[in-house]
């Protein structure tokens, strides 16, 4: 019963086809993530599930107000959950990665939902 249990709180793991994690590459590039000022974290689910980490860099203009992605390095999200359409100000991302939900953004208004796992 016991090895039932261990099997199928491991199961996620397998069924994702994770890489063998290179733990020395992993410290070599922690190191080198946050001396370049990046933020160092398992991005997307898969990332998550097989405990594997990567650099993001970090935008100059995060946290700046903004009412279009063109004001910005990378995107203009809205920290509010607000329906499409509504007038909003947003801010600029701080660390540029896809994943996550987000509100973005443009002309003033929120541009939809996006989600990317």
């Amino acid at each position: 019963m016991r090895w039932l249990c261990l099997l199928l709180l491991s199961f996620p793991a397998f069924a994702q086809n994770c890489p063998e994690v290179d733990r020395e590459a992993q410290r070599r590039g922690e190191a080198e993530c946050r001396a370049k000022g990046g933020e160092w974290a398992r991005f997307g689910v898969h990332a998550h599930l097989c405990n594997v980490y990567s650099c993001a860099p970090r935008t100059r203009d995060g946290g700046k107000p903004c009412t279009t992605s063109r004001e910005c390095e990378y995107q203009c999200v809205s920290r509010k959950e607000l329906p499409p359409g509504a007038e909003a100000t947003g801010e600029c991302v701080g660390v540029v990665s896809p994943f996550g939900c987000r509100y973005p953004v443009e002309g003033g208004r929120i541009a939809g939902r996006i989600c990317i796992d």
